[in-house]
């Protein structure tokens, strides 16, 4: 039986291995919160295996293959691969790691990741993982940016770089470098946004000034935090963002024109909170309901279920 034939009868164990692995991993990252944009199982296809095996001739290419079976975890921010990592080595039995990147020199087109060969541990032990024993499985953990490259550098590059001109080789590794620059900047945004909020905070006890701040997401999020801080879920980050999306900024530019609003429309809307608190399960929804009363433009754009719409119609005569 030549190799081809023996790959075809042993790739559904590749099929689950890939998929074990990238369940557990789903489990561990999202236990962590780390964000991702996606993670995907797979297992080389015997056209792939093929192609590996003849660049690859010697020895026996399903031993010497690592990644018959994979699963690629693309991340938000590079940071995060780190912490992947850390996953990966406490889950799995690691038996090699490759940073690509690194690998790849000053001088070469790079920027892939960096990908980890593992085999399950003693703790995934009976008759699910049984005949899984033993088998490779390469994880890759890229960002999103570096994994656009890495399809890119696949397709017109991994098997062909020595036809590309030099010319072209450095454009092209010049727009890997302009995408590690842009994912530095990426990865500046979650402590850029951390430090935003904690000025916000900083300006709560200063009621002017904290209401003459922008409306935007973490502003509008502090600000019912702050209003309605008696309530056992104060912000529902779902609505806080249809309320963006659904609301005319210009009417609205600060916290403050958010605020006078709530204030003018408070009669009828804690009149409606008696009928129903039911409705009412977060600060957010205080502050949807006092939009509906005071501006039609809300009102019309957001999704407002048809009791709600019922109560703001019979009640919006307490406020005029």
């Amino acid at each position: 039986m030549n190799p081809g034939e023996q790959y075809l009868g042993i790739r559904p164990l590749y099929e689950k291995l890939s998929i074990e692995i990238t369940e557990a991993l789903k489990i561990r990252i999202e236990g962590a919160k780390i964000k991702t944009a996606s993670l995907i199982p797979r297992a080389k296809t015997l056209k792939s295996f093929l192609e590996k095996a003849k660049r690859k001739p010697h020895g026996d290419p399903l031993v010497e293959i690592a990644d018959l079976a994979g699963t690629r975890v693309v991340c938000l921010y590079e940071p995060d691969i780190e912490k992947v990592g850390e996953i990966i080595r406490d889950e799995f039995k690691v038996i090699e790691v490759v940073d690509k990147y690194k690998d790849a020199g000053l001088d070469k087109m790079g920027y892939l990741g960096v990908h980890f060969v593992v085999e399950l541990k003693d703790q995934y032990s009976g008759p699910r993982y049984d005949d899984l024993r033993g088998l490779k499985c390469e994880i890759q953990v890229r960002t999103i940016l570096q994994d656009a490259w890495a399809i890119i550098n696949h397709h017109l590059i991994y098997k062909n770089e020595s036809s590309i001109p030099d010319k072209l080789k450095r454009d092209i590794n010049n727009v890997a470098a302009l995408l590690e620059i842009a994912q530095g900047i990426f990865d500046k945004v979650p402590s850029a946004i951390n430090q935003y909020v904690e000025e916000i905070k900083n300006k709560v006890e200063d009621r002017p000034s904290f209401l003459n701040q922008p409306v935007d997401a973490e502003t509008l999020k502090i600000y019912t935090e702050t209003k309605y801080n008696a309530m056992p879920m104060k912000v529902n980050e779902r609505i806080n963002s249809l309320i963006l999306r659904d609301l005319n900024l210009k009417k609205y530019p600060t916290l403050e024109a958010i605020d006078k609003a709530i204030e003018k429309a408070k009669p009828a809307v804690m009149l409606y909170y008696k009928e129903a608190p039911e409705l009412f399960k977060a600060g957010t929804d205080f502050i949807t309901k006092s939009l509906g009363f005071v501006d039609d433009e809300f009102l019309k754009n957001h999704p407002f279920c048809q009791k709600t719409r019922d109560a703001i119609q019979r009640l919006r005569h307490i406020i005029n």
